[in-house]
């Protein structure tokens, strides 16, 4: 249709439009619109998420529980799990993999200055352990979280609510020790002592600040690179001296009894202290080889919240358990509901603008019922005629569509720099799929209408 033409119908066909339906319809569709586009908008998110973070999953952490006295423990070997017995917990209810926890064969003590080196505040010492989990496990893995042998630093994931600790704890009742930022947490030196004489010193940098996994965590390969190079040759175990039938002093270490010449120069019997009646030479003790064992610790990723039964099984193994994350489960719960009650508002909001713009653009063609008539006498299709109609319902619509889709990102982009407070990052601009969702709310939405003028032109015929 050439531009005179259709400029010709529109002056025609001009009427004085519904003013009031059509800015209700137009704030209903407005709104509708933006949560639908919104709702989906959520979903695309948070399947992006489930997918590289797996947020929504449960992992617990089993351990052998600790029971006993000092003495007991004093010399009790580590409570590690075994491989039959990690291949019966994979079999249980809900298990989806399985990773161990491998620990620091060495001591371990950390200089940390929170107000840098140099400046004022004092450095913080403490006695530490490192443990590696398989990446696969980590919640978040940046990317200084790798390690090589020449490395100027190690790089160190602890809890988050460590700093909390330090923010909301110790910062406050020591006033050489200043609150700290993730960021400002992230840049203070610290100093990594290897060593019973704290020999070989590294330098460290915390890269990470985990909500998932309760351990100080280091690269896998770092780890096992310090446990070849600094690890101790044997497992410590505590034996009883044993002289004339009767217990000698107090337990005495492996080591200790392998450096004392005089108890090996002499014929003396030991036993380990978990087994009193074991009694053996000395040298048969010194000949002992430690045990292999397997991890301490098991990190256990699950398909869904433990059951009870689940938790009755570990109970019944003697196994303690501490989920991680247990909020997952109910704010994917809370998620959704936000999704489905989004799009169904929206979706109801919609329906309603749908039905407003019908009757409202009915209302103005019936008022425009004769001229039409007079119109396709003379030789207008009821086409071009409905065209006109369309045009101006096209107008109001793109105005409307392009105003839901700028809310939509505005809101995006506020929602990812608000989240990222809180350690999980999103993308600023809208997915492919709001954008197609939105591309076929408009088909759909002016497919209706469409159809309604036209049936409404044709009745005037």
């Amino acid at each position: 249709m050439s531009r005179p033409i259709a400029s010709l119908l529109n002056r025609c066909l001009g009427s004085k439009s519904p003013r009031k339906e059509l800015l209700a319809a137009s704030l209903g569709c407005v709104i509708g619109s933006t949560l639908i586009l919104l709702a989906l908008q959520i979903f695309t998110d948070s399947k992006l998420l489930v997918g590289s973070r797996e947020v929504g999953q449960n992992f617990v952490t089993l351990n052998k529980s600790v029971q006993g006295g000092i003495l007991l423990n004093l010399g009790k070997q580590e409570e590690s799990f075994r491989e039959e017995e990690i291949d019966r917990i994979k079999k249980l209810p809900g298990v989806k993999k399985i990773g161990g926890f491998t620990r620091n064969q060495f001591p371990v003590t950390v200089h940390i200055w929170p107000a840098g080196k140099i400046g004022l505040g004092a450095a913080a010492r403490t006695d530490l352990f490192f443990e590696s989990v398989p990446d696969e496990f980590l919640d978040q893995k940046p990317e200084a979280w790798k390690w090589e042998e020449n490395q100027s630093y190690v790089p160190i994931m602890v809890p988050k609510f460590y700093l909390d600790l330090w923010n909301f704890g110790l910062a406050p009742s020591r006033s050489e020790y200043p609150a700290l930022s993730r960021e400002a947490a992230s840049s203070m030196p610290i100093e990594i002592l290897i060593g019973e004489d704290e020999s070989f010193r590294m330098l460290g940098r915390f890269v990470a600040f985990s909500k998932r996994i309760n351990s100080v965590l280091v690269p896998a390969n770092f780890l096992q690179w310090a446990n070849q190079t600094h690890g101790n040759d044997r497992s410590e175990k505590y034996f009883f001296v044993w002289k004339n039938e009767e217990i000698i002093g107090a337990p005495v270490s492996m080591s200790n009894l392998a450096k004392n010449e005089v108890l090996r120069s002499t014929d003396i019997q030991v036993s380990p202290i978990e087994n009193p009646g074991n009694r053996m030479i000395l040298s048969d003790a010194l000949n002992m080889s430690p045990s292999d064992g397997g991890p301490s610790r098991l990190i256990l990723a699950m398909d869904k919240s433990p059951t009870d039964d689940f938790l009755q099984s570990l109970d019944e193994l003697g196994y303690e358990t501490n989920r991680e994350f247990p909020q997952d489960e109910w704010l994917n719960q809370l998620a959704n509901g936000l999704i489905w009650g989004m799009a169904g508002v929206g979706s109801l909001l919609s329906l309603l603008s749908i039905a407003t713009f019908a009757s409202s653009f009915r209302l103005v063609v019936t008022q425009s019922a004769e001229t039409t008539r007079d119109l396709i006498h003379l030789g207008f299709s009821p086409l071009k005629i409905s065209r006109v109609f369309m045009l101006r319902f096209a107008k109001i619509f793109t105005f409307i569509w392009a105003l839901s889709l700028m809310i939509c990102y505005v809101l995006k982009i506020y929602t990812a720099q608000l989240v990222k407070i809180y350690g999980i990052e999103l993308s600023n601009g809208l997915s492919w799929q709001t954008l197609a969702g939105a591309i076929l709310y408009a088909v759909v939405f002016v497919w209706i209408n469409q159809l309604v003028i036209a049936r409404s032109v044709r009745s005037c015929s």
